[in-house]
C-alpha cells in the first residue's frame, strides 16, 4: 500500500479518539485526509513542484436539539481534545433546533467499484515532469506558449459516530490542465482520470494546441442569440449550477426550478443521473454522514424525477435520506456529487455539421448567478470561441458575455455528443467532493449580451 495513505486503521483510531473526547448526547467525527502532488509549469518550464499531506477532523456534537461543529488539523490527543471541547461548548450555547432529528443511525453500505489506484498514489515528480514535457513540446512545435499543471491526488474519507456509524473510502485522481497561448488567441484542455497511467496527456496537448492555432486573429461578433455547440467544459459549468437545484433544501426553500414540478417536463430531452456507483467516474458509496448513497435519476428525457437529501433535510420534510450529505455546513447540506449527463449519439463533427449559422464555445469563465430560481447565469466565453457557418468552423471570434437561463437553454437541445468526459470542479470543503461526466451539446438558442475586444 502506498505511503500516501493514512489507511483505515489510522483514521479509525483518530475518529474514535475524537468521539471519546466529545461530551454530548451524540457525536460524529468526519476525517478527510489528503495527499496532493502538484507540478505547475509555464513558458516551457516547471516552476513549482509540491506535495502536501494533511488531514482535518470535523467533530459534530449534539446536546438535545442543539448541535455544533469544530474542525482541527491536529491529530494528536491535545488537538483532538481541544476541538472536541470547542464543539461541545458551542453545542451547549447553540439555539435549539426543534426540527433536528439527531445523527443518523448506521445503515448497510453497498460495495462500489474501486476508486483507488495504487499507481496514481505512487506517481512521482518525474512522472508528472514527463507529462509536462509532452504538453510543452506540443505547444513549442506550433510556436505557442503554454501553462497549467499536472497533479496526482489521494484522498480518504472516514466517518464515525456514537450511533455506530463507520465508513471509510480511499480515492485517487490525476488531472492535467493546459492553456495554450498565441499572440492573439488561446485555448484550453483538461483531462481527469482515477489512474495516472490512463491520464490522456497527449489528448489534452493536441486539443489545446490545435484549437489555439485556430483561435488566432479573432474577429468581432455582435451580441445576439445564436445556435451553439457547447464543449464539455461549458456543459460541466451548466450541470454544476443546475445540480444545486436538485436538493431537498433548494426545493424546501423555494429556490429550485424543479420545485413543485417533479413528474413534469422542465427541459428538452436531457437525462441527468446522480450515480455514486458509476465505475467510470470517482465512485463512493456513502456520504459525509456515513450514510449509503443512492443512485437518483434527476432528469429523465427532460422530466424532473427526483432530488437528493441529507439526513437533516430528509427528517424535516419527511423524505427518504438518499445519502448525499456534504461536510457539515449551514448553507448547503447536500448535493448530487456524481452526476452523469447521459450521452447521445452525435460525434463532435456531427454536432458542428448540424449548425447552419452559430457558435462553437469551448469554455465559460467567471459565471455567476443573476436569478437563481430562473437559473439565469452570466459569464464570459474563453479560450476558443468560433463562428460556425454551413456546418463548418469558419473563423475565431472575440469573447462574448452571455446572460442566459441554463435550464431554458436545455429546452432547445438539438443533439447530444456520444462521448462523455470526466471533469472535476475546484476543491470544496478542502477536497474534491464531486465529479461529473458530461458530453458536448448542440442547443437551438443561447443569448450573448455583450462583446469584447479580445
Amino acid at each position: 500500500m502506498s505511503g500516501a495513505l493514512f489507511g483505515d486503521r489510522e483514521l479509525r483510531d483518530v475518529a474514535q479518539r475524537a468521539l471519546k473526547a466529545a461530551k454530548g448526547d451524540q457525536a460524529e467525527a468526519l476525517v478527510i485526509a489528503r495527499t496532493g502532488s502538484l507540478t505547475r509549469y509555464a513558458n516551457a518550464a516547471i516552476h513549482q513542484n509540491v506535495t502536501s499531506r494533511e488531514a482535518d477532523v470535523t467533530i459534530r456534537v449534539v446536546i438535545g436539539k442543539r448541535r455544533a461543529t469544530a474542525t482541527t488539523n491536529r491529530l494528536d490527543e491535545e488537538g483532538l481534545r481541544r476541538a472536541a471541547e470547542a464543539a461541545t461548548e458551542l453545542a451547549r450555547r447553540a439555539p435549539e433546533d426543534p426540527t433536528f432529528g439527531g445523527l443518523p443511525e448506521p445503515r448497510p453500505i453497498a460495495t462500489a467499484p474501486p476508486a483507488y489506484v495504487e499507481r496514481t498514489a505512487e506517481a512521482t515528480p518525474m512522472d508528472r515532469a514527463r507529462a509536462v514535457k509532452i504538453l510543452c513540446d506540443a505547444a513549442k512545435a506550433r510556436k505557442l506558449v503554454c501553462a497549467g499543471f499536472v497533479s496526482s491526488n489521494v484522498q480518504e474519507i472516514a466517518v464515525a459516530s456514537t450511533t455506530g456509524t463507520w465508513a471509510y473510502a480511499p480515492q485517487t485522481h490525476a488531472e492535467v490542465q493546459i492553456g495554450a497561448i498565441g499572440d492573439d488567441g488561446s485555448a484550453f484542455a483538461q483531462r481527469v482520470s482515477p489512474d495516472f497511467k490512463e491520464l490522456d496527456v497527449d489528448g489534452a496537448a493536441q486539443e489545446a494546441v490545435s484549437k489555439a492555432v485556430r483561435a488566432q486573429r479573432p474577429r468581432d461578433m455582435e451580441a445576439g442569440t445564436y445556435e451553439v455547440v457547447l464543449e464539455p467544459y461549458c456543459v460541466h459549468d451548466m450541470v454544476g449550477f443546475l445540480s444545486s437545484h436538485f436538493t431537498g433544501l433548494a426545493v424546501e426553500e423555494g429556490r429550485s426550478f424543479v420545485g413543485g414540478k417533479i413528474g413534469q417536463q422542465v427541459t428538452g430531452a436531457i437525462t441527468l443521473v446522480e450515480d455514486p456507483f458509476d465505475p467510470q467516474s470517482m465512485p463512493r458509496p456513502f456520504d459525509f454522514e456515513g450514510q449509503p448513497s443512492e443512485r437518483v435519476t434527476l432528469l429523465e428525457s427532460g422530466v424532473a424525477r427526483g432530488v437528493v437529501y441529507d439526513s437533516g433535510t430528509a427528517h424535516r420534510v419527511g423524505a427518504r435520506n438518499t445519502g448525499h450529505a456534504l461536510p457539515p455546513n449551514a448553507f448547503m447540506p447536500s448535493a448530487p456529487m456524481h452526476v452523469r449527463f447521459e450521452a447521445g449519439d452525435a460525434s463532435h463533427d456531427a454536432l458542428v455539421a448540424g449548425v447552419k449559422k452559430g457558435l462553437l464555445v469551448t469554455r465559460f469563465h467567471y459565471t455567476r448567478w443573476v436569478h437563481q430560481l430562473r437559473t439565469i447565469v452570466t459569464g464570459m466565453t474563453r479560450d476558443g470561441t468560433f463562428a460556425i457557418e454551413n456546418g463548418e468552423i469558419a473563423y475565431p471570434i472575440k469573447n462574448l458575455r452571455f446572460t442566459q437561463s441554463y435550464h431554458e437553454a436545455w429546452s432547445g437541445v438539438r443533439a447530444i455528443g456520444r462521448d462523455l468526459r470526466l471533469l472535476v470542479p475546484a476543491e470544496q470543503f478542502g477536497l474534491t467532493a464531486s465529479c461529473q461526466r458530461v458530453p458536448a451539446v448542440r442547443l437551438a438558442a443561447f443569448t450573448f449580451t455583450g462583446s469584447t475586444r479580445y
